[in-house]
Protein backbone atom coordinates (compact mmCIF):
# COMPACT_ATOMS: atom_id res chain seq x y z
CA UNK A 1 0.00 0.00 0.00
CA UNK A 2 1.09 3.38 -0.83
CA UNK A 3 1.17 5.98 2.14
CA UNK A 4 2.76 9.40 2.65
CA UNK A 5 5.08 8.58 5.59
CA UNK A 6 7.62 10.84 8.20
CA UNK A 7 10.68 9.55 9.53
CA UNK A 8 12.49 12.47 10.99
CA UNK A 9 10.85 15.08 13.21
CA UNK A 10 13.56 17.60 12.33
CA UNK A 11 12.99 17.59 8.66
CA UNK A 12 9.13 19.50 9.23
CA UNK A 13 7.14 18.95 6.18
CA UNK A 14 10.16 18.76 4.11
CA UNK A 15 10.16 14.81 5.18
CA UNK A 16 7.41 13.87 4.01
CA UNK A 17 7.72 11.07 1.71
CA UNK A 18 5.51 8.45 -0.57
CA UNK A 19 6.88 4.85 0.60
CA UNK A 20 5.21 1.49 0.38
CA UNK A 21 3.57 0.44 3.88
CA UNK A 22 2.46 -2.85 5.11
CA UNK A 23 -1.77 -2.98 4.76
CA UNK A 24 -3.13 -2.40 8.10
CA UNK A 25 -4.68 -4.72 10.48
CA UNK A 26 -8.14 -4.40 11.65
CA UNK A 27 -8.25 -4.27 15.26
CA UNK A 28 -10.91 -5.78 17.77
CA UNK A 29 -13.23 -2.67 16.98
CA UNK A 30 -11.75 -1.27 14.17
CA UNK A 31 -12.56 -0.87 10.32
CA UNK A 32 -10.22 -0.76 7.84
CA UNK A 33 -11.34 2.26 5.43
CA UNK A 34 -10.28 3.06 1.80
CA UNK A 35 -9.14 6.77 1.69
CA UNK A 36 -11.02 8.45 -0.64
CA UNK A 37 -9.63 11.96 0.97
CA UNK A 38 -7.76 12.71 3.49
CA UNK A 39 -6.62 15.85 5.57
CA UNK A 40 -3.51 16.79 7.06
CA UNK A 41 -2.32 19.81 8.91
CA UNK A 42 1.29 20.63 9.37
CA UNK A 43 1.44 21.34 13.32
CA UNK A 44 1.18 17.79 13.64
CA UNK A 45 4.53 17.06 13.17
CA UNK A 46 4.77 18.31 16.26
CA UNK A 47 2.95 16.42 18.24
CA UNK A 48 4.30 13.57 20.00
CA UNK A 49 1.45 10.75 18.92
CA UNK A 50 2.82 11.20 15.52
CA UNK A 51 6.12 9.83 16.71
CA UNK A 52 5.30 7.55 19.46
CA UNK A 53 2.54 4.89 19.96
CA UNK A 54 0.76 5.41 23.68
CA UNK A 55 3.73 3.37 25.78
CA UNK A 56 6.35 5.87 24.65
CA UNK A 57 7.78 3.83 21.99
CA UNK A 58 9.29 5.04 18.69
CA UNK A 59 6.73 4.50 15.84
CA UNK A 60 8.61 5.75 12.95
CA UNK A 61 8.27 5.76 9.87
CA UNK A 62 4.64 6.60 11.16
CA UNK A 63 1.29 7.97 8.66
CA UNK A 64 0.75 11.32 9.37
CA UNK A 65 -2.97 12.93 8.69
CA UNK A 66 -6.32 12.21 10.90
CA UNK A 67 -9.18 13.47 8.94
CA UNK A 68 -10.40 10.92 6.39
CA UNK A 69 -13.31 9.96 4.14
CA UNK A 70 -13.72 6.74 2.49
CA UNK A 71 -15.33 3.53 2.16
CA UNK A 72 -15.53 0.67 4.67
CA UNK A 73 -13.98 -2.22 2.85
CA UNK A 74 -13.40 -4.40 6.30
CA UNK A 75 -14.37 -5.13 9.88
CA UNK A 76 -12.52 -5.96 12.41
CA UNK A 77 -13.75 -8.63 15.02
CA UNK A 78 -16.91 -7.12 17.08
CA UNK A 79 -17.34 -4.33 15.04
CA UNK A 80 -20.61 -2.90 14.95
CA UNK A 81 -22.66 -0.24 13.45
CA UNK A 82 -20.87 0.04 10.19
CA UNK A 83 -20.86 -2.31 7.21
CA UNK A 84 -18.28 -3.12 4.30
CA UNK A 85 -19.17 -1.15 1.68
CA UNK A 86 -20.38 1.83 3.44
CA UNK A 87 -19.08 5.47 3.20
CA UNK A 88 -18.19 7.21 6.27
CA UNK A 89 -15.49 10.07 7.11
CA UNK A 90 -14.32 11.11 10.68
CA UNK A 91 -10.83 10.80 12.49
CA UNK A 92 -8.02 8.31 12.89
CA UNK A 93 -6.53 8.42 16.66
CA UNK A 94 -3.65 10.74 17.19
CA UNK A 95 -1.02 7.80 18.14
CA UNK A 96 -1.73 5.29 15.48
CA UNK A 97 -1.79 5.38 11.80
CA UNK A 98 -3.06 8.55 10.14
CA UNK A 99 -4.89 9.07 6.85
CA UNK A 100 -2.37 10.17 4.53
CA UNK A 101 -2.56 6.51 2.83
CA UNK A 102 -4.79 4.32 0.39
CA UNK A 103 -5.83 1.98 3.54
CA UNK A 104 -6.70 2.91 7.52
CA UNK A 105 -7.27 1.43 10.27
CA UNK A 106 -9.78 3.36 12.08
CA UNK A 107 -12.09 2.41 15.58
CA UNK A 108 -15.33 2.64 14.56
CA UNK A 109 -16.45 4.89 17.09
CA UNK A 110 -14.58 7.78 15.21
CA UNK A 111 -16.80 7.24 12.08
CA UNK A 112 -19.58 8.66 11.02
CA UNK A 113 -22.11 7.37 8.02
CA UNK A 114 -21.15 10.36 5.24
CA UNK A 115 -24.70 10.97 2.73
CA UNK A 116 -24.33 9.69 -0.73
CA UNK A 117 -25.01 13.74 -2.42
CA UNK A 118 -21.64 14.97 -0.06
CA UNK A 119 -18.27 14.60 -1.69
CA UNK A 120 -15.29 13.19 0.00
CA UNK A 121 -13.42 15.95 -0.15
CA UNK A 122 -16.11 18.00 1.83
CA UNK A 123 -16.49 15.23 4.12
CA UNK A 124 -12.09 14.98 4.83
CA UNK A 125 -12.16 18.84 5.92
CA UNK A 126 -14.70 18.66 8.54
CA UNK A 127 -13.83 16.42 11.72
CA UNK A 128 -11.15 18.53 12.80
CA UNK A 129 -12.36 22.27 12.22
CA UNK A 130 -16.24 21.21 12.89
CA UNK A 131 -14.88 20.18 16.62
CA UNK A 132 -12.77 23.35 16.94
CA UNK A 133 -15.69 25.04 15.78
CA UNK A 134 -18.63 23.24 18.01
Amino acid sequence: MRAITVRDRAAGVGGLTLADMPYPHAAENDVIVRVHAAGFTPGELDWPGTWSDRAGRDRTPSIPGHELSGVVVELGYGTTGLTVGQRVFGLTDWTRNGSLAEYTAVEARNLAPLAADIDHSAAAALPISGLTAW
